[in-house]
């Protein structure tokens, strides 16, 4: 691979195993010792997103795997997922998915039961 792809991989691997820790984009730079100009370019190039895009891409699909095959509170979900509000995590959620964290976990699983 390019060694733009192979950033961009090792970068999905870095959030893969950090999204929880709400790393600033810079403390990726330096995990995977770059600079913020080339993983900005590689990121848009292999995902078409920013750092922090993906960060928070990470997130929310962690919090609807979490909202649809547990029964935690919706405030622990965000916790896990880094969200150490639970106000702030809904709105993140709302605005990401469309509705909030339970309205998207009834309508799921009424989804999931119904096949």
């Amino acid at each position: 691979a390019s060694p733009t792809v192979a950033l961009g991989l090792e970068l999905r691997r870095a959030i893969d195993n950090h999204y929880r820790e709400d790393w600033p984009v810079g403390r990726y730079v330096e995990r995977l010792s770059t600079t913020p100009h080339l993983l900005d370019k590689a990121v848009r190039a292999v995902f078409g997103q920013t750092v922090k895009d993906m960060v928070l891409e990470r997130r929310l699909l962690e919090a609807k795997r979490l909202l649809r095959f547990t029964i935690r509170p919706v405030e622990d979900i965000g916790r896990e997922v880094g969200f150490e509000d639970p106000a702030y995590f809904s709105r993140f959620f709302r605005k990401r998915a469309g509705l909030s964290p339970t309205g998207w976990r009834v309508q799921n699983a009424e989804a999931s039961g119904a096949g």
